[in-house]
């Protein structure tokens, strides 16, 4: 899509390129939030399964909507008159691919979420339909003609990569000797400090949010207006919408994080007690941080933004507490949510003291007591 201020293509178009993935982008942030509060930190196997079907789920839309087109300027024409189709109408790379893309479904199915094997298909099949169903309409009626070939053989295949899935994950994995561990988490306190991969992570979420965001914005607004915004005042937008998530919003939450920070229930922290940081630390840490990396990927090479990344991390891989170059400036500490609230995971099976027993209780076998 290039620079979120881009506005060549249809408007209609230009708005199903930039809310797509944000549509994506919100929703994976939605489901690390809800692992983290039911969870805590994702670590070890199940962590890895748990970032696993987060991976499937995009790789899922990213297939329903690939190659997703950014003009409709001889489409139709290209998909009309195909050049020499494969005599069973789809190569054996196309089907390979469709069940590899449904395979993590039934193996997350069965190893991560407990799933038996008629949900399992029950699941597989309303996905595959779903996906045949966007990649056969032009992304639900968006374009005007069907861009990418789909058929009931790959409808088909879809159901059977779920199946495979299923089956592998019962066959091979699961509890016992030689096998895997369960694939499920059990909940843990999170209250060690966050590594950087998640740190990263949010990062990630928070420019997502934003990049997409304000293209979905300037997309709506063109579709739903006469408004054709010019280059200068549309640059604009990214880092108006970076300021706000990242300067305004930290200050009305007492974790004083950023959307993408909540989503990975992460906090700042004052750099020498557990209490939340300061306002004033909060803003300026913005400042020197992500507010810097928002203005690099639109005023500047897009290379800068890595770098100003890369230049802040170059502490925190040295540092016991994972304080980066903006932390140190600003006396900040990234934490945990739970270390700021005391808040635990809602699936921490806790041990609870058996109350005092009911007056009357244990008085023998039930004799009546005497006068």
């Amino acid at each position: 899509m290039g620079r979120p201020f881009d506005t060549g293509g249809p408007a209609a178009v230009e708005a199903a390129v930039a809310l797509v993935p944000l549509l994506v982008v919100a929703g994976a942030a939605l489901y690390l939030r809800a692992q983290h509060t039911r969870y805590g930190p994702m670590t070890g196997l199940p962590g890895q399964l748990t970032l696993l079907a987060l991976y499937s789920g995009t790789a899922l839309v990213a297939y329903a909507v690939w190659p997703l087109p950014t003009h409709t300027d001889g489409l139709c024409v290209r998909t009309a008159e195909p050049a020499a189709p494969p005599a069973s109408g789809h190569g054996l790379t196309e089907l390979a691919l469709v069940a590899a893309v449904f395979l993590p479904v039934g193996l997350l199915a069965r190893h991560r979420f407990r799933r038996g094997p008629l949900t399992t298909l029950a699941l597989g099949t309303a996905l595959s339909l779903a996906v045949g169903a966007v990649r056969g309409t032009g992304l639900l009626g968006v374009y005007p003609c069907a861009y990418a070939e789909t058929s009931w053989l790959l409808v088909a295949m879809g159901v059977l990569g779920t199946l495979l899935g299923w089956l592998t994950a019962r066959l091979a994995l699961g509890t016992g000797p030689g096998r895997l561990a369960r694939g499920w988490p059990g909940a843990v306190p999170d209250s060690a400090v966050p590594g950087l991969a998640r740190r990263l992570l949010s990062g990630l979420v928070d420019l997502g949010l934003w990049w997409f965001g304000a293209a979905s914005a300037l997309a709506l607004v063109r579709l739903w207006t006469d408004w054709e915004p010019s280059p200068e005042a549309a640059g604009t937008v990214l880092p108006a919408v970076a300021v706000v998530g990242a300067a305004v919003l930290p200050q009305l939450r007492r974790d004083r994080t950023t959307p993408g920070g909540a989503a990975l229930h992460l906090g700042l922290a004052e750099a020498r007690s557990t209490h939340s940081a300061a306002r004033w630390r909060v803003l300026v840490r913005a400042l020197l941080l992500p507010l810097p990396v928002a203005m690099a990927l639109v005023l500047a090479p897009l290379w800068l933004a890595p770098v100003l990344v890369a230049v802040h991390t170059s502490t925190a891989l040295l540092r016991p507490d994972r304080a980066g170059l903006a932390d140190l400036a600003t006396g900040t500490r990234v934490t945990t949510r739970a270390t700021l609230t005391g808040t635990l995971p809602t699936r921490l099976v806790r041990h609870r003291e058996p109350g005092p027993a009911p007056a009357g209780a244990g008085t023998g076998s039930g004799t009546a007591p005497g006068r």
